[in-house]
């Protein structure tokens, strides 16, 4: 007859520290062997993992900051039902926010902050327009520093852009083009450098900036961030000396100045 596990076996194994694992009503006793570590590593994993996905973790409360938006009511209602009960440690923010930036045009950002247990902080910000698009059927679409025709436009007061005779515009499209480009990053700068625009006009690879007192040419094919930088410097050094230039044209290499 063989013998399977020798006295000498038997009594190691008796004498071998063990470990106890909870198990129901009971107690499963485990020899602490490799093997055994092994084990008790993955119960202790499953039940972290059991655990963050139990009722104590799953969101329950929203806070939402809304800049003004039309589809409010509808964006809250989608994403509360993308993330209400989900566990707050396995959902998926990424996917979320870009879900409601694909479904709702307007929105221009996203932001999920997790509020441990169960609570989610979003943030939407809306796109802001910076000028009108027309068609070859003179529908007109408002278009942000992307270049996205994100909604029709409604009587806004903005510059208007006729790209060309055969564009026809629908809400989703990106207008690209060297000159457009140049355009929306030329309106999208002046805005952010706090300058009185009256209206800006695309001739050619000309870009015509009029403001208050001054027109303004730049070139559409240099950096335009560049030439606006240059045109606040020479306003702010005029303006120490209580002049204001008729007209500054940056199309050159050097800049030519009227006074």
């Amino acid at each position: 007859m063989i013998n399977f596990f020798p006295r000498r076996r038997l009594q190691v194994l008796r004498r071998s520290p063990r470990v106890s694992v909870p198990f129901g009503s009971r107690q499963l006793v485990i020899p602490y062997r490799p093997i055994s570590t092994i084990l008790i590593i993955f119960l202790s994993l499953l039940s972290i993992f059991l655990f963050l996905r139990t009722d104590t973790f799953q969101v329950k409360a929203l806070e939402f900051e809304f800049e003004q938006l039309a589809d409010e009511a509808l964006v809250r209602q989608r994403i509360s039902e993308e993330v209400i009960a989900r566990s707050i440690f396995f959902l998926n923010i990424g996917k979320v926010e870009q879900e409601i930036k694909e479904n709702f045009l307007t929105v221009n950002t996203v932001s999920i902050e997790k509020k441990l247990p169960d609570r989610l902080l979003i943030k939407v910000s809306v796109r802001k327009p910076l000028a009108i698009v027309a068609d070859k059927s003179k529908n007109q679409f408002l278009v942000d520093h992307e270049g996205l025709l994100f909604r029709p436009a409604a009587g806004e007061t903005l510059p208007v852009i006729t790209i060309s005779e055969d564009f026809e515009g629908v809400v989703g499209t990106v207008i690209d083009g060297r000159g457009i480009s140049g355009y929306l990053q030329t309106l999208d700068l002046v805005s952010q450098k706090g300058l009185e625009t009256k209206a800006i006009y695309l001739r050619s690879e000309t870009i015509e900036l009029r403001l208050k007192k001054t027109i303004v040419w730049l070139s559409a094919d240099r950096v335009i961030d560049e030439q606006l930088e240059l045109l606040t410097q020479i306003l702010q050094r005029l303006k120490l000396g209580g002049r204001t230039p008729k007209s500054v044209d940056l199309r050159f290499s050097r800049p030519v100045v009227k006074l």
